[in-house]
């Protein structure tokens, strides 16, 4: 089975409304694997140039108390979510959220970051740019993107694996299979026929002999086989089936001096109607 078992998670929260929601999703996991997390909000603070030094130290001064009102702020949010007996850290470090997180995720190296989604829509959800995307296509560890209503209890009844029949499929199922047992949800092994001469009935019994015998031991699965072109199929099945996680792995190319997820996994994350985590191939 998956070695995925994260000790250490660390859930960036921006303080806004979605915060404890986010918070509430790395609960749910700190439960389930015994980890330790820390909260943390990166506070950009970047004077004007043509500010005098005087205008300068005045705007200083001010965000150090802002910065002491942020860091009471994200405490309370522990509080509330963990409860006050808790074990959790908070921290609230001065940047922009993008090289704050890269450089926490490079020198602690978690075991999970759980990020928020604003849930933007129409042309603005389209574009690239927000701290969720860069740190899911940057980082080296598994990233959740949590998504969900923010007054609804969580769990975690029904885990979506979407596979293809290699070894980087084996081990997002085996991954999906651990995190199934864990909270004892359901798992749905779904493999997309994009191929138009695909044979969906051939693949649905290539697709149950390729699970292990296993997986099946640990937790409750079903595969499923749909045609046509693999996102839309996977957002479609978490729609309909009122899934509560994506698990995907994510293979990072690199493109001029940036880097860049799958289209699949890209349009997953942007349009899920739900939390997804992505894995790092190795």
């Amino acid at each position: 089975m998956s070695a995925f078992a994260p000790k250490q998670i660390l859930c960036a929260v921006d303080l806004g409304p979605s915060s404890r929601l986010v918070a509430g999703w790395a609960r749910l996991f700190a439960e389930a694997f015994h980890a330790r997390v820390e909260l943390l909000h990166a506070d950009w603070f970047e004077p004007p140039r043509y500010f005098t030094p005087a205008q300068i130290q005045a705007l200083t001064e001010e965000a150090a108390q802002r910065k002491a009102k942020l860091v009471e702020e994200l405490g309370r949010v522990g509080a509330e979510v963990f409860g006050p007996r808790a074990e959790f850290a908070a921290s609230v470090i001065e940047g922009h959220p993008i090289p704050v997180l890269r450089d926490y995720l490079e020198s602690r190296k978690p075991g999970l970051v759980v990020l928020g989604s604003h849930g933007r829509s129409g042309v603005a959800r389209l574009m690239l740019g927000s701290v969720a995307e860069n740190v899911v296509r940057e980082s080296g560890c598994p990233a959740l993107v949590a998504r969900g209503a923010e007054t609804a209890p969580l769990s975690i009844g029904r885990i979506l694996c979407p596979v293809t029949l290699t070894e980087s499929g084996r081990r997002c199922l085996e991954t999906s299979t651990a995190l199934a047992a864990a909270f004892g949800a359901r798992l749905d092994v779904l493999h997309a026929a994009e191929h138009p001469d695909a044979h969906p009935e051939e693949i649905h019994q290539q697709l149950c002999q390729w699970v292990p015998r296993e997986a099946r031991q640990a937790c409750q699965i079903t595969e499923i086989v749909r045609r046509g072109n693999a996102a839309e199929q996977i957002i479609l099945h978490a729609r309909e089936h009122a899934v509560d996680l994506i698990v995907l792995s994510a293979e990072r190319k690199p493109l001029l001096e940036i880097t860049t997820l799958g289209t699949t996994t890209e349009r997953v994350v942007r349009h899920s109607p739900c939390s997804v985590l992505v894995l790092p191939l190795a």
